[in-house]
């Protein structure tokens, strides 16, 4: 060995250590952010096509109820979808978060309400446990004295946003 070279074994030192570390923990700071920013836009982004799907759903059944000569009634819109999400858990009256635990939807018949429980923090909505729900009534669409259709709607009670 030459005059004045250490022998290494390939470890590395205690500076090159706490450098790695240094440099893992800002880029942790920095994707962190992003990922969970990435996750509550993917989930506004169901939400929002569970909402059109049962739009779409129910508009289906009031002009299949109206070609067919039958009155249009509000009922449970998961029942016009042809395939049930995995995260319907049914009907539940109460809607808690037990029984509608984070990223379900849940059926209550009292108010004709669809019911979601959103992973991601929101403010406003239905309150029920300590956790927040976003709701959405059914209601029908009247033209004179006829129920034409059904629509979802909230209440300004119930607005949220994330």
């Amino acid at each position: 060995m030459p005059f004045g070279h250490k022998c290494r074994n390939g470890g590395f030192t205690l500076i090159e250590l706490v450098v790695i570390i240094i440099i893992l923990g800002i880029l942790a700071a920095v994707a962190i952010p992003k990922l969970f920013s990435v996750t509550q836009e993917a989930e506004q982004a169901a939400l929002a096509n569970m909402i059109s799907s049962l739009e779409s759903a129910m508009s289906m059944y009031a002009a299949k109820q109206y070609l067919d000569g039958q009155s249009i009634q509000v009922h449970n819109p998961f029942d016009d979808l042809s395939n049930i999400p995995s995260n319907y858990n049914g009907i539940n009256d109460p809607v808690n978060p037990t029984n509608t635990p984070d990223g379900t939807w849940s059926w209550r018949p009292t108010g004709n309400w669809i019911m979601y429980n959103p992973r991601a923090e929101i403010t406003g909505g239905w309150q029920s446990g300590g956790e927040r729900f976003i709701i959405y009534q059914i209601q029908p669409v009247v033209d004179g004295t006829d129920t034409v259709g059904l629509k979802l709607t909230t209440t300004s009670s119930y607005t949220y946003s994330w």
